[in-house]
């Protein structure tokens, strides 16, 4: 799965082929158009004469790599919070679990603090949210071109690493395809605006909602958002259904979990959306306020959260259920590699269809 994240934009500018002859940068696609492409173009050359043309150039090859990297998830109904698990797991582990009716127990003790015990229906417009967490270069890129610090910081002392500094060399050397790290909720939601600026197309932070709901596989009862809803680590093992005395342990080939941070996004399966990364020990910021009561008072019809608040939801984190909600405050003290988000596009229909 290495790279798998790239797409399939142009990575060299004065590629032949590629849109205007005029343009001093360019880009081909499969999946996206060339007017599309020229969209961006014009929007990059209007909002940065001035820029060079290798930040140009980098910044288009991100704003195409966001609409490559899509996954449509097609709207409807379904139950969002803590659906409730097997009081005795018959696995023997909490990590595989199957929903049934006769499930009586709440599957977190925190769902009661966080209000994710208030089980109620939501129904969602179709969107699309990116099958990966936004990585660090496509973060860099999107910085540097805004004259923006990396958002990246000095583990030490917490001061931010300088373009001009080694620390800055090996970063782009070594983490270029790692999960962006951020500080605050407001630059994730600058930097899926800033999609929106340069595409005319509605990218910006996916609600709670829709988060869990593609979490979920489209909101049916699943507890982590793996390829197949458990969490199989490396040396795990679980309870032999058919004889409860032994155990089985997964093989390698089964493994779709880590206690570790992922090196690159992708590094894990995907859900059976086709969405990476939504059951790791990385936190996404969400677009929603939080609240401990507004289960209680959600709309029903595409929610999107209080309409203030001094906590932001993130989601996932400690391989926590799909459903588990994580009150945070909006300004952290550093840039922690937990701390990361993805974008969605707010359209009800495939981008690609346009």
């Amino acid at each position: 799965m290495k790279n798998k994240w790239l797409g399939l934009a142009c990575l060299l500018p004065l590629l032949n082929g590629c849109n205007d002859a005029h343009s001093s940068i360019s880009a081909s696609s499969d999946t996206v158009s060339k007017q599309q492409i020229d969209t961006i173009i014009t929007n990059i050359n209007k909002q940065y004469p001035d820029a060079s043309n290798e930040l140009k150039q980098n910044a288009l090859n991100t704003a195409v790599r966001a609409i490559e990297n899509l996954v449509f998830v097609k709207g409807g109904s379904f139950e969002m919070g803590d659906f409730g698990a097997p009081c005795e797991i018959p696995s023997g582990t909490r990590e595989r679990m199957d929903w049934s009716p006769d499930a009586q127990c709440l599957t977190s003790f925190s769902s009661v603090e966080t209000g994710a015990d208030h089980l109620h229906q939501v129904t969602l417009n179709s969107y699309s949210i990116s099958k990966y967490e936004t990585t660090f270069i496509d973060m860099e890129w999107m910085r540097k071109i805004n004259d923006l610090p990396v958002a990246e910081d000095n583990i030490n002392d917490r001061t931010i690493i300088t373009r001009d500094s080694n620390a800055y060399k090996k970063l782009i050397e070594s983490k270029k395809y790692s999960a962006a790290r951020s500080k605050s909720w407001q630059e994730t939601k600058d930097y899926c605006q800033w999609l929106n600026d340069m595409t005319a197309l509605p990218f910006d932070l996916p609600t709670e909602a829709q988060w869990e709901y593609a979490a979920r596989n489209r909101g049916e009862k699943l507890y982590f958002a793996t390829n197949t809803g458990y969490l199989q680590y490396k040396n795990g093992q679980y309870k032999d259904p058919s004889n409860s005395g032994l155990y089985i342990h997964y093989t390698e080939s089964e493994v779709n979990a880590s206690t570790d941070l992922e090196r690159f996004v992708g590094q894990l399966p995907a859900n059976p959306l086709g969405i990476y990364g939504m059951s790791n020990n990385i936190s996404e910021w969400v677009n929603d306020w939080y609240s401990p009561i507004y289960y209680k008072e959600s709309l029903k019809n595409n929610p999107k959260g209080p309409k203030s608040g001094t906590m932001k939801v993130m989601r996932d984190g400690g391989n926590i259920t799909t459903f588990d909600r994580l009150p945070t405050k909006p300004i952290q003290d550093g840039y922690y590699p937990s701390n990361s988000f993805r974008c969605s596009l707010q359209l009800n229909k495939p981008i690609i269809s346009l």
